[in-house]
């Protein structure tokens, strides 16, 4: 058993180093578009994306780039030129019609934030002998916040997904997504139209329970869209109805980094009682609460906290003479600094390449970084399972023999 032991303990560790090797896989995705050769000068159009939030990754400088030759470090200097999205409109980037074939344009816009919006429209909202109906009011300045964003990203807005608090005790038909928008969509008149078609609850509703499936919700689809996220509440803050706690729902939020912006709507008596654990719970988010605002007091909300998200490409040229020889070879760029990964190989020959997939590779520079390590590893680490079982079979074949010559059958 020491021998079996000694060997297990052997191929744990030989296994740790290939367990930290696995851990490397790129954190950014490098993914190529177009390429150009002319002569001995070769262009590549291509975007740097983290897998994480899917952002662009902006601001790389050449010296973030290695190139690789048919696996050789390029020793001649490369220039690096990122092309910006525009604050006003979306634009173009390709290589011009002498590009490869296959190569492709990337459309680079500005991208608006992802918002989600609970409303918390309970009839328990309204109090008795105070005319205003607040659950109106409530639907008025969430549409007053949607409108501050209409002129912001155009061609790219936001993405906007609504949840409703549910009855406590439940009711079989209410569900907290609506139906008609069980997703984000960036379709701002059809949220405002299905915010004015939903029905008020009757009676208490799990606000904060709610508010804690907006929180994931919206910051899955951020993380999608490679934005910000937001959580809008409109609440007068009542709620006995919900088992989370305001603790961890802030955790939760500031580990997604999504923003609560809250707006207090109510009786100013309930909202003056509710409005400090409010206030806590957005700020400590990295948002802010108003309480019975005007309009213009919610827009002035949007515009001070809501971000729209830029995005980048790059071009890389240099010059090479391995194209000299008449044969085709293999690119592959490195990115380092602000962001690592790696592209898939990218062929090049003289006066051109073979053609690349539109907009993407063969195999994709997330998967060709896994790829890249999980494949090795998995031969390596069955090899070294396939020893563990060999030596494991001949060790207890030898106890065996040795246990079953001291037995006295009967």
């Amino acid at each position: 058993m020491r021998s079996l032991s000694t060997a297990i303990l052997a191929i744990g560790l030989a296994l740790l180093p290939l367990g930290v090797f696995a851990q490397g896989i790129p954190r950014a995705n490098v993914e190529s578009y177009g390429l150009r050769i002319t002569g001995r000068t070769v262009e590549v159009l291509f975007r740097v994306t983290d897998r994480a939030s899917g952002r662009d990754i902006r601001g790389l400088q050449a010296s973030d780039i290695t190139l690789l030759e048919d696996g050789a470090p390029l020793a001649a200097a490369s220039e690096l030129l990122e092309e910006q999205s525009d604050p006003a409109q979306s634009r173009v980037v390709d290589l011009g019609p002498s590009a490869v074939a296959g190569s492709a344009p990337v459309n680079l816009s500005v991208v608006g934030g992802t918002i989600g919006i609970v409303y918390d429209s309970s009839l328990l909202t309204n109090a008795p002998g105070d005319p205003t109906n607040y659950v109106e009011r409530g639907r008025v300045l969430i549409e007053a916040l949607l409108e501050a964003g209409r002129p912001v990203a155009q061609d790219n807005p936001e993405a906007l997904g609504l949840f409703f608090p549910l009855s406590v005790p439940g009711v079989p038909s209410e569900t907290i997504r609506p139906q008609a928008l069980p997703g984000f969509v960036q379709d701002r008149n059809a949220a405002i139209n299905l915010l004015r078609q939903q029905a008020p609850r009757a009676g208490k509703t799990n606000v904060l329970d709610t508010l804690a499936v907006a929180v994931r919700a919206t910051a899955e689809e951020a993380g999608r869209r490679g934005t910000d996220a937001y959580v809008l509440l409109v609440t007068d803050g009542g709620d006995s109805a919900s088992v989370g706690s305001y603790d961890a729902l802030v955790a939760d939020a500031s580990a997604l980094g999504v923003k609560l912006l809250i707006v207090g709507v109510g009786p100013e008596g309930r909202l003056a009682g509710n409005a400090p654990a409010l206030t806590t719970l957005a700020e400590k988010t990295g948002g802010a609460y108003v309480g019975n605002p005007e309009p213009v007091a919610v827009q002035q909300l949007y515009r001070s906290l809501v971000q729209v998200t830029g995005q980048s490409a790059y071009i890389v040229r240099y010059s090479t003479a391995l194209l000299d020889d008449g044969k085709s070879h293999q690119l592959i760029m490195q990115v380092r600094g602000p962001a690592e990964g790696q592209s898939a190989p990218i062929p090049i020959a003289p006066g051109g390449g073979a053609p690349l997939a539109s907009g993407t590779l063969v195999l994709g520079p997330a998967l060709q970084g896994y790829a890249l390590r999980a494949i090795p590893i998995a031969i390596i680490a069955s090899l070294l399972l396939s020893l563990v079982i060999v030596m494991g079979q001949r060790l207890l074949g030898k106890r065996s023999r040795s246990i079953s010559g001291g037995i006295t059958r009967r």
